[in-house]
């Protein structure tokens, strides 16, 4: 769970959401990801260094997921469980011209929530496997 006041004073509640929906949204990302036709694995995430290729390839990724329907839907599936000055967040929150200042925020935070418990597991198991995380060479191991 992740509280915190929003840059325009909302109160915002991230929560995590149902197995189910933590798990449709993994599975409409992994579509978006395939589909961008990027390799996950060239892009070098140092997220205090990094490069213009990287970025513009996350861009790209998150381009199509914000054009997606059904990434969308599984987005608020997951926001249903989440608190917008103590209501739940829907679509007819953002109806406010000054709650769609907080949209993106709203979502990233949701997505990062719901998506870490599949993601963190994965990178330890590639540390395991290959002896460096993923983004460093292993000259620089």
């Amino acid at each position: 769970m992740m509280e915190y006041t929003s840059s325009n004073g909302a109160n915002i509640t991230i929560n995590a959401s149902s197995f189910g929906d933590a798990l449709l949204l993994k599975k409409e990302a992994v579509k978006i990801i395939k589909k961008s036709n990027i390799d996950i694995a060239s892009i070098d995430l140092d997220f205090k260094n990094l490069k213009i290729e990287a970025i513009q390839k996350i861009i790209n990724i998150l381009l199509e997921a914000d054009s997606n329907d059904d990434f969308e839907k599984a987005v608020f599936n997951c926001l249903k469980r989440c608190k917008y000055n103590d209501l739940k967040i829907t679509r007819d929150t953002f109806e406010e011209i000054e709650a769609r200042e907080n949209y993106y925020e709203i979502v990233t935070k949701c997505i990062i929530e719901n998506l870490s418990p599949f993601i963190k597991p994965l990178v330890s198991l590639y540390t395991q496997q290959v002896g460096t995380k993923p983004t460093e060479s292993p000259e620089q191991k």
